[in-house]
């Protein structure tokens, strides 16, 4: 008799399917912009493998070589990115397959954790529901630690998943959660069906009560699991358009701007570039962004002199001047040697010299091209007002009841890599209308992964992002509030008006609110709902609703009794469970 796909997955070639496998999905998941069905793929073969080796003698060399295969897929992944990267592009490789490698432990961490504790739970909710807990703790931590914050991590980008509804409410915890989630599933349902074949299925005499219950104990939380993911991806199915501009009642239209000067060959744009591109743009925006490291200073005098130049040409709009300059090594010794450091200064006519207001210095420097020659600041963002004027086209009084006739528009600021990071926002205490977010990258994989990670950011907070990528392929747009366009790649300044609401609720998102500390809880409180639903007393009509379940199950077969228990085996034998 031929050998089934069980056989042969499980018995005859195990390790080359498993390494093929997890090659192919992680070269298609793991790059700067990981997307859902690859990652949770992966996810489900790693786990997979992983209770599969668990108990054996060979798991040593096995969960090496899944790791040299992740490890390549996932620099595989980064290969544009890489290439450009660093002045060698073999130190670049060297650097991403390290820090793929790394990544990799984190990720086999949650697994190890979720097999050796899991089935310690006392339900089936539990122990399955226990892996995407620990996933999303894992990433979140890493998070924290990593100098790249979630560029690494294996979590879908916002437009690749049903589930970017839930930033506002868990943040991307809530993601890494729904993620894992699926591949939970995936994998239980995929270890049924390879634990189960007809011919053992002939082969069993009598089946006890006790493995009949627990099998349809584990079809209707596995059906339960499955439901809630759909339900929760139900939301994504309702288009958010974002708020229309061509009213004053409920809505505060605002131009924004991207200044970005065309690229001369041989040469990149200077301070008089900058401000040619901002004089053309400001009749038509009242925000004006310049990107990342737009023009240097080299003395405090120096940058003075710039804004006194730029508010001779910018009328009524406020300029968000983007900027290197060099300070100190040692305060107490100016003649030093000196480092410098990316900031943001906001810039409007009515200013006096010295009166600028610079906002913020970026915070994480990008390894090795910035971590070595730039000072990190500790300073985290503020909020400034920018006073909206009426439009042309309605009266003051209409405008706003304030005696000067304005609306307040409360703005902050972040700086290219410091968007990868899930706390960039969390010591405002109020909710910005507009993020002010200058980026220079290097390579396009790379712009579009930061400029996901923007979006994330301004969806989070319940904010709008206005993104100016300086790189020569760089992307640049408008994120939040609805609205998810890229306006230019590459060079080519842009404008466009966007609607805030009005009045402006500033109370924070539920996430900006109970942050990642009260996700956690509310997590392992899901996680904990099937150990205490199974004490609650049976209420009226619930016999009835489960009557439906066995007809379900049925497309989801449950575990057969002659493979109860087998995990705990140590024996190299090839029919080891896969079940919990």
């Amino acid at each position: 008799m031929g050998e089934t796909l069980q056989s042969l997955i499980l018995t005859k070639y195990p390790t080359p399917i498993f390494a093929a496998s997890e090659l192919l999905f992680s070269s298609l998941s793991l790059g700067p912009s990981p997307t859902f069905i690859p990652l949770v793929l992966l996810l489900a073969t790693l786990r997979l493998h992983g209770l599969r080796i668990a108990f054996r003698s060979t798991r040593v060399p096995e969960l090496m070589c899944s790791w040299l295969v992740v490890t390549i897929g996932a620099a595989m992944a980064h290969s544009s990115s890489a290439t450009n990267a660093l002045s060698s592009p073999t130190l670049s490789f060297v650097a991403v397959g390290v820090m793929s490698a790394i990544t990799y432990v984190c990720a086999i961490f949650a697994f190890y954790i979720d097999i050796c504790f899991s089935r310690r739970f006392p339900t089936i909710w539990a122990q399955v529901t226990f892996f995407p807990v620990v996933w999303a703790m894992t990433w979140s931590a890493v998070s924290h630690i990593s100098p790249v914050g979630r560029l690494l991590n294996w979590s879908p980008v916002s437009t690749s998943h049903p589930y970017g509804w839930l930033l506002p409410y868990t943040g991307p915890a809530g993601i890494d959660f729904a993620v894992a989630a699926c591949a939970a599933l995936c994998t239980e349902v995929a270890a049924i069906w390879l634990m189960g074949s007809d011919e053992e299925e002939q082969l069993v005499i009598s089946t006890s009560s006790v493995d009949q219950a627990s099998s349809k104990r584990r079809s209707r939380n596995l059906l339960t699991l499955g439901i809630l993911l759909a339900t929760l991806a139900l939301p994504s199915l309702h288009v958010s358009l974002p708020l229309r501009i061509d009213t004053s009642f409920n809505a505060s239209p605002l131009g924004v701007a991207c200044a970005l000067p065309p690229l001369r060959k041989g040469s990149h744009p200077v301070l008089s570039d900058f401000i040619a591109e901002t004089r053309k743009l400001t009749p038509l925006a009242k925000v004006v962004l310049w990107p990342e490291s737009a023009v240097v200073f080299h003395s405090q005098e120096e940058r003075e002199d710039a804004f006194e130049l730029l508010r001779k040409d910018i009328q009524h709009s406020l300029i968000g001047v983007a900027f290197e300059e060099f300070v100190p090594e040692d305060p107490l010794n100016p003649s030093g040697s000196r480092m410098k450091r990316n900031g943001l200064a906001l810039v409007n006519h009515e200013q006096k010299r010295g009166d600028e207001i610079v906002q913020y210095y970026k915070q994480n420097l990008v390894p090795f091209t910035e971590s070595f020659s730039a000072v990190p600041s500790t300073e985290p963002p503020n909020i400034y007002t920018l006073e909206l004027g009426p439009p042309k086209w309605t009266t003051s009084p209409e405008w706003s009841s304030t005696p000067n006739h304005t609306r307040p528009i409360s703005i902050t600021s972040s700086i290219c890599l410091d968007l990868a990071f899930s706390s960039a926002f969390s010591s405002l205490d109020s909710r910005p209308a507009l993020i002010l977010a200058p980026a220079r990258t290097w390579d396009p994989t790379v712009g579009l992964a930061m400029w996901e990670q923007a979006k994330s950011r301004a969806n989070e907070i319940g904010s709008m992002v206005l993104w100016c990528d300086g790189g020569a392929t760089g992307v640049s747009g408008v994120g939040g509030g609805g609205i998810s366009e890229i306006m230019q790649v590459g060079a080519g300044s842009w404008a466009r008006t966007i609607g805030l609401q009005f009045p402006f609720d500033q109370q924070r998102t539920l996430y900006a609110i109970i942050g990642e500390i009260g996700v956690f809880v509310f997590l392992v409180v899901i996680m904990g709902v099937g150990s205490a639903g199974s004490h609650l007393p049976a209420l009226p009509g619930r016999h009835a609703f489960l009557g439906i379940v066995p007809t379900l199950r049925r497309l989801i077969p449950g575990r057969r009794a002659d493979q109860a228990n087998l995990i705990d085996f140590t024996e190299s034998g090839e029919r080891q469970s896969l079940l919990h």
